[in-house]
């Protein structure tokens, strides 16, 4: 039997030189998106930065004592927040390794935030919230979250006039600097706080919403926080944002692309020379 001895030598090489990749972006299958201690808003953390800030009309963001305080509470017509896409459609940085969030592998969104304020008397506000956090997996399916001063509930479908899983009476949380973990595994999520399940339930597929700003949610790999609507408004405190994925390939280190393609070269290199004395493995 022949074996393809090229891809057995690049594979060893790549495991021995890939393993040395390091970088401070990325941690086996963790990035940290933002950190409050850095002292900058999450659009200027670790540059370049995967999240951007998009802000159509008075929203405002403000970086200290640890945390970026997002307001959009000066007109309920505002929209904005914090994401991986641009509202032109595109990534916000094209030269970073994309993000992949695969539903099949599972993945957890953790961030930490502290609703100063909430309001939702807008045109649609009993169905809105002023802060939300949204996640849209490699197939375009998710969930969004809505956080208010008393209650944190979920968007039931793409007509967005309807509230799917409710947890009502959480205040105590709300109002204080608490990290949250929205998990979702195949077509189920959860959102928790200190092992404590908050919501749960079916992701969603969004896709055929049509909101003021265009169909964000046919984004595949989508991840947003902040105002998503003109019907609330809110300010938050964000002190902390990572992804986790259970598919460490997911979150590629740059470094480990520059190590694949020193062992491709050297799986060459070996190739070459076991082929002129002849020998076969």
């Amino acid at each position: 039997m022949k074996l393809n001895y090229w891809g057995i030598i690049s594979a060893i090489a790549a495991g021995g030189i890939v393993s040395m990749g390091n970088s401070d972006r990325a941690s086996a299958a963790t990035i940290t998106l933002y950190d409050g201690t850095s002292g900058v808003t999450p659009d200027l953390y670790n540059p370049p930065a995967y999240l951007g800030f998009v802000n159509i009309g008075t929203g405002s963001q403000t970086a200290a004592g640890g945390v970026t305080t997002l307001n959009t509470s000066s007109r309920e017509g505002t929209f904005a927040g914090y994401s991986n896409y641009a509202l032109t459609g595109g990534l916000v940085n094209n030269s970073l390794p994309p993000l992949i969030l695969n539903n099949n592998a599972g993945y957890t969104l953790s961030f930490t935030v502290k609703i100063n304020s909430q309001t939702n008397s807008g045109v649609n506000g009993p169905f809105r919230a002023g802060f939300s956090a949204i996640v849209l997996g490699n197939d375009k399916k998710g969930i969004e979250i809505g956080f208010r001063n008393t209650d944190i509930f979920s968007q039931n479908d793409a007509n967005f006039n309807s509230i799917g899983e409710r947890a009502t009476g959480v205040g105590g949380i709300l109002g204080n600097l608490t990290q949250y973990d929205l998990t979702v595994s195949r077509d189920t999520y959860t959102l928790s706080s200190g092992g404590n399940s908050i919501v749960s339930g079916f992701v969603r597929d969004y896709s055929a919403a049509n909101t003021v700003f265009g169909n964000v949610y046919n984004n595949p790999n989508f991840i947003f926080f902040g105002d998503s609507t003109t019907s609330a408004g809110a300010s938050v405190d964000i002190a902390r944002i990572t992804l986790t994925t259970a598919d460490s390939t997911a979150v590629p280190e740059p470094s480990n692309l520059l190590g694949i393609g020193l062992a491709m070269g050297v799986g060459a290199t070996l190739k070459r020379k076991l082929g002129k004395i002849g020998r076969k493995i």
